[in-house]
C-alpha cells in the first residue's frame, strides 16, 4: 500500500530579523505588562473580598505578590503561564484580561479627573475668605426672607 502524499502546503514563517532597529517584539511580549497587572489587580480584589476591606492592606499584598510573581521586568513566568493561571483562577482569557485592563485605566483616569476637579473647587473656596471665615446669623437671614 502506497503512502498518501500530503497536498497541504507548509506555511513559510516570516523572518523579520532584517528589520534591524525597526523590529518589534511579538504581541504576547508586548502585552506581558497588561496581563501581569490585570492578574495582580484581580488577585488583590479577590483577596480583599475574602479578607474584608478592613483586614486588607494593598501595600502588603503588592509586596507578597512581588515575592511570588516577581516584577514585570523580571519576566519570571512566560506569557502562556500567566494566561493559564488567569484561566484557572479567574476564568479569563487574553481578550478578557485586555478588556479588564482597559476598563481599569478608564476608571483610573475618571477618578483622577474627579480628584483634580475637587482640588480646583477646594482652591477656589480657600481663596474666598468671606465664605470660609464669616459668621452667618441664620435668624437674621430668616427675618429678611419675604413670606
Amino acid at each position: 500500500m502506497a503512502a498518501n502524499k500530503s497536498t497541504k502546503a507548509q506555511a513559510a514563517t516570516v523572518d523579520d530579523s532584517t528589520m534591524e532597529q525597526f523590529k518589534i517584539e511579538s504581541f504576547d511580549v508586548r502585552k506581558y505588562n497588561t496581563i501581569f497587572y490585570s492578574i495582580r489587580d484581580l488577585y488583590g480584589r479577590e483577596s480583599q473580598r475574602q479578607l474584608g476591606s478592613d483586614n486588607f492592606d494593598w501595600k502588603a499584598f503588592k509586596l507578597q505578590f512581588e515575592i511570588c510573581f516577581g516584577r514585570p521586568e523580571d519576566c519570571r513566568y512566560t506569557t502562556e503561564q500567566l494566561l493559564n493561571f488567569a484561566k484557572y483562577k479567574f476564568n479569563m482569557s487574553l481578550e478578557d484580561l485586555l478588556a479588564y485592563n482597559r476598563k481599569s485605566w478608564e476608571l483610573r483616569k475618571r477618578r483622577e479627573q474627579q480628584y483634580a476637579d475637587m482640588e480646583q473647587i477646594n482652591s477656589v473656596i480657600q481663596h474666598i475668605p468671606e465664605i470660609t471665615n464669616s459668621y452667618i446669623d441664620c435668624y437674621q437671614m430668616l427675618e429678611q426672607q419675604p413670606y
